[in-house]
């Protein structure tokens, strides 16, 4: 890597919970061989980053640059690259969907030192990498990025943020939903709302969203979910009822748990028919213990899968698919309902922490 920058920008850096976010001014070094320097466009704001401003993550040892959702516009490219990580043919000034995640593993957040990608996440705020709440993205060689296709609005590839590879992932893990099954999804923030997406894709019969607030669940009705359920205004014993009703007692072949809520736990195991699976997306931190009826589980002979994020770099891939494909008719950017510049970052991430957003983005490039 040279250590002559070519470029200067602003990269926020994050020191603790409680703290101001710091606006840092730094030199951006050329790509090194086989990486890729991008302008930052768009920067997803995830409810991670919440966790992190709230104290929900313990706090880093020293300042870190994050922001882990990006599309960008490719202004160099290093020695070697020709094409995307799915090898699609790459120019300068096209348009790439990147996250801290590296072809032959997951996570990576870039270059520490010359020669070592295999830095943790986040990576420390005074190094060169791909955080996208910067103005530059500094991709290490081997970091996974996809063009977007003329045509396809950046923001509806955006929409859905990471929650919508940690579904693909998901999905992956579980198996998939097979035609004609009954799913309950639980929660329909991002990730509840790419798996319902995702689940109403493979055909189910029925495709039950449990959920807040309104506007949210009837986001969940464009993508495909048959019956929502408000999950402020009944109580589980009603929610249970609804969906014996619903079912004729079966209850659900498939739970998807994507609430974050330890709570929902107990409930989504309730739901859960003879040889169902549960899928749990959203419950990685927080409170780490739940009850577990062990019997009940082993007597109806269903499954717990645990997930965490994408289970392989072509999840990335299938995300610019999905915008490709279905974006303009199910409305996938008027998801984003909020939209901050760089020096409103701190703000757009507490829009995400109250709920208040479907979908907020940080726009470096307004200001």
């Amino acid at each position: 890597m040279s250590d002559t920058s070519f470029r200067s920008g602003r990269r926020i850096a994050f020191h603790a919970p409680g703290q101001p976010l710091e606006f840092r001014q730094v030199g951006v070094p050329e790509p090194e061989p086989g990486g890729v320097l991008l302008r930052v466009v768009i920067a997803g704001v995830c409810g991670t980053d919440a966790h992190r401003l709230n104290g929900d993550i313990p706090a880093p040892p020293a300042p870190v640059a994050f922001g882990h959702e990006g599309i960008g516009r490719i202004e160099a490219l290093g020695e070697g690259v020709t094409t995307d990580s799915g090898g699609e043919p790459v120019a300068i000034g096209d348009l790439v969907y990147f996250s801290p995640s590296k072809v032959d593993g997951f996570p990576v957040a870039g270059t520490a030192t010359p020669g070592d990608d295999n830095a943790p996440w986040p990576v420390p705020a005074d190094r060169p990498s791909v955080a996208s709440y910067q103005d530059w993205a500094w991709l290490a060689k081997g970091v996974g990025f996809f063009r977007i296709p003329e045509g396809t609005p950046p923001e509806a590839v955006i929409a859905f943020g990471c929650a919508m590879p940690t579904a693909i992932g998901g999905m992956t893990r579980l198996g998939g939903v097979k035609p004609g099954q009954i799913v309950v999804v639980q929660g329909c923030g991002p990730v509840g709302l790419s798996a319902t997406l995702l689940a109403s894709l493979a055909g189910p019969s029925q495709l039950i969203v449990i959920g807040a607030p309104d506007d949210r669940l009837r986001v969940a009705e464009r993508l495909g979910a048959t019956t929502t359920l408000p999950l402020l205004s009944t109580t589980r014993e009603e929610r249970a009822a609804r969906i014996a009703e619903l079912t004729g007692g079966r209850m659900a072949d498939v739970v998807i748990e994507a609430t974050g809520k330890i709570e929902a736990f107990d409930e989504g195991m309730s739901l859960l028919a003879a040889e169902g699976r549960y899928l749990v997306l959203g419950i990685y931190s927080g409170p780490p213990m739940a009850e577990l009826n062990v019997v009940r589980m082993v007597n109806f002979s269903q499954q717990i899968i645990g997930n965490l994020g994408p289970a392989r770099i072509e999840d990335l891939k299938t995300v610019v698919e999905l915008a490709r494909d279905h974006g303009e008719r199910l409305g996938f950017a008027d998801l984003v309902t909020h939209r901050f510049p760089l020096t409103g970052a701190q703000e757009a991430i507490e829009a995400v922490g109250s709920g208040k957003a479907i979908k907020a983005v940080v726009m470096p490039e307004t200001g």
